[in-house]
């Protein structure tokens, strides 16, 4: 699979990724994927519906375009 990057959708995560952060896709299991995060190294795994990809969100055929999440993609510049 391609390095593709992703942004953390919520919270849930806070103490090891910060909510909107980006992150890389490590793998995916089954509806699992394991993320880490671009500026501090840290992984996580995380539900597949908590990410969203910063491009191409049909690549998978799993992510779909939403407004809100990437006016904050637009807003943090991960272009």
């Amino acid at each position: 699979m391609a390095e593709r990057y992703f942004m953390l959708k919520y919270n849930f995560y806070e103490e090891n990724i910060k909510q909107y952060s980006k992150v890389k896709l490590i793998t995916i299991i089954n509806g699992v994927c394991l993320i880490e995060d671009v500026n501090t190294g840290n992984r996580e795994w995380v539900m597949r519906c908590d990410i969203y990809p910063i491009k191409d969100h049909d690549v998978y055929g799993n992510w779909a375009y939403d407004e809100y999440f990437q006016n904050v993609v637009i807003n943090n510049n991960y272009n």
